[in-house]
C-alpha cells in the first residue's frame, strides 16, 4: 500500500442513490458524504434525502396496511357468505387499520425544519410537503 491510501470507514449510512455503504470526509469545514460507486452528497443534502426516504417508506407502509384491510374485509365476506366464522378477518382488518391511522399521523405531521425544508429548496427534489 501507497502512504497517500487511507482505508475508508463506512457510517453505517446507507446511499440514497444506490443503497451503497457511505464514507464520512471534511473538505475544510463542509462536511460530505461518499459511497463506494462515488456519489457525493453534502450532510444538508444527506439529511434531506434520509427525510424523503423516511416519507416514501412510511407512505409504502400506509398503502400496504390500506391494502391488508381491505384483503380481509374482502375474506371476512367471503367467509360470512360460505358461514363461516369471520371474526379473524375482521380483527386483522381492525388492527391494520389502527396501525395505518398511527402512520397517517405520522405523515401528516410536522416535521422539524431540517429535512423538509431544506429538501423543498434543492434544485430537482421532489420531497413531498
Amino acid at each position: 500500500m501507497t502512504e497517500e491510501y487511507t482505508l475508508d470507514r463506512p457510517t453505517g449510512f446507507s446511499c440514497p442513490e444506490c443503497g451503497g455503504v457511505m464514507s464520512s470526509e471534511h473538505t475544510g469545514t463542509l462536511l460530505q458524504f461518499r459511497c463506494h460507486i462515488g456519489h457525493v452528497l453534502t450532510a444538508e443534502t444527506m439529511l434531506a434525502a434520509q427525510f424523503a426516504a423516511v416519507e416514501t417508506k412510511l407512505s409504502a407502509c400506509l398503502a400496504a396496511l390500506n391494502e391488508r384491510a381491505e384483503l380481509c374485509r374482502q375474506m371476512s365476506d367471503a367467509a360470512a357468505a360460505q358461514r363461516q366464522d369471520a371474526s379473524s378477518y375482521d380483527a386483522a382488518r381492525e388492527e391494520a387499520l389502527e396501525r395505518a391511522t398511527a402512520i397517517k399521523r405520522l405523515l401528516e405531521s410536522d416535521w422539524l425544519a431540517t429535512g423538509r425544508d431544506y429538501a423543498k429548496h434543492l434544485r430537482g427534489w421532489s420531497a413531498r410537503t
